[in-house]
């Protein structure tokens, strides 16, 4: 039995929480301490319900046999408790020897680990046994919106016929000639090959015209662009089951940050102008965007310390996903920390189906983590996007199931 004393929830209400046999059974203005109770005193820091992050990738997409343990623990570190991790990963997921595998490794981790199935086989000219990895573990369908389209129909049909959300990437690589930045001015300037905008709404006004043949879950990943939005929010008129996600790296940084050929700063979507990251911004506080991602896929010095063209793609900052989501978002007023809780636990769980996980009320699992928003650090990390930046707030305490996790 766990006694959270002083906790400050999303809604600012100071709280005492009682968590019994990994679940929340009590959230009172005064609880008495339980015989044999462990307490904590929360101090009057913010209590939240662990993270539920839909964007997650391995380093260096390898499965190795610490990849898992690498992803828990910084994933802990910045409030995620849960992840779902896209199957792009090497070896390929396409057996479910291998899925078995891997659901025998994250059995074993501190935070709860899921996997999408990649809808398509290898050489994108069939369909996996999408059946057979549902049945035995994955939680999602994973596809890039550039494969055959009849074989995306037939895909969306049968993972709406087995409840089953589709996590899509968008993006028409023939749009752009092998670009690695965004298309503009600062990539002309710097002699780089640019990625439209147009090269990602285009294929998310094809996706999201197919998701309305018979209203398939569709989480897109990534969004980078105001049109994309745009296009999502018409569609839910005639088919309410598709969501806009949104990283966190494309509503804090914009495309300056590659300025000086900073490999670090190269992600895919790219990171857009200023101008377009702060339309991204506004439909966040009009509520237009449904879901935030850490979207962390960390590759090593090895891959990020070469010419830009030859970078990898992909930037790991899941360690301070937290405390970005409340520097640039909360503090600075764009949105509430309730509405924080929303787009980074609730609405996530939900989407997955998890429904006692994303929330601090009675009946749902002690997934919790202790903020503390007083603190502040400077990030001191060259290969890191927010390098020189400060940021408020700490994950001081992590509880999973109920029980505390060392950090």
């Amino acid at each position: 039995m766990v006694l959270i004393k002083n906790a400050k929830l999303a809604n600012l209400k100071l709280q005492d929480i009682l968590i019994e046999n990994g679940l929340i059974t009590k959230i009172e203005d005064k609880i008495e301490i339980p015989q044999n109770s462990r307490v904590i005193d929360a101090q009057e820091s913010f209590v939240l319900a662990g993270l539920v992050d839909l964007n997650v990738r391995l380093a260096n997409s390898q499965l190795g046999n610490d990849s898992l343990k690498k992803l828990t623990k910084t994933s802990l570190r910045g409030g995620v408790t849960t992840s779902v991790i896209m199957p792009d990963f090497t070896p390929r997921l396409d057996s479910s020897a291998l899925l078995d595998h891997f659901m025998i490794k994250a059995d074993k981790e501190e935070a709860s680990l899921h996997i999408c199935a990649p809808l398509v086989s290898e050489d994108g000219e069939k369909l996996n046994n999408i059946a057979t990895f549902l049945n035995n573990g994955a939680t999602a369908i994973w596809t890039t919106s550039s494969c055959n389209t009849n074989l995306l129909k037939r895909g969306f049909q049968y993972a709406r016929m087995k409840l089953a959300p589709i996590f899509c990437s968008c993006y028409d690589e023939n749009l752009d000639d092998s670009g690695v930045m965004n298309e503009g001015e600062l990539s002309f300037k710097l002699g780089l090959s640019g990625i439209s905008k147009i090269s990602e709404s285009s294929e998310v006004a094809k996706i999201a015209e197919i998701s309305t043949i018979n209203n398939t879950k569709i989480i897109f990943q990534s969004l980078s662009s105001k049109r994309s939005i745009d296009i999502i929010k018409d569609t839910k008129k005639v088919n309410k089951n598709i969501f806009a996600e949104v990283s966190i790296h494309h509503l804090c940084k914009n495309e300056t940050s590659c300025d000086g050929f900073n490999t670090y700063a190269k992600i895919l979507p790219p990171l857009r102008d200023e101008k377009e990251r702060a339309r991204l911004v506004s439909e966040l506080a009009l509520g237009n965007i449904d879901i935030l991602t850490s979207a962390h896929s960390p590759q090593s010095v090895g891959f990020k310390d070469v010419a830009f063209e030859n970078a990898e793609f992909g930037i790991g900052s899941i360690e301070e996903y937290l405390s970005l989501c409340y520097t640039y978002l909360v503090k600075s007023e764009i949105i509430t920390m309730e509405r924080l809780e929303y787009l980074c636990s609730t609405n996530p769980a939900n989407l997955i189906n998890k429904q006692h996980i994303g929330k601090i009320e009675v009946g749902y699992k002690a997934d919790i983590v202790i903020f503390d928003e007083k603190s502040s650090q400077i990030v001191e990390d060259v290969t890191s996007l927010y390098n020189g930046d400060k940021l408020f707030g700490k994950v001081v305490k992590v509880l999973k199931d109920g029980e505390a996790i060392a950090l």
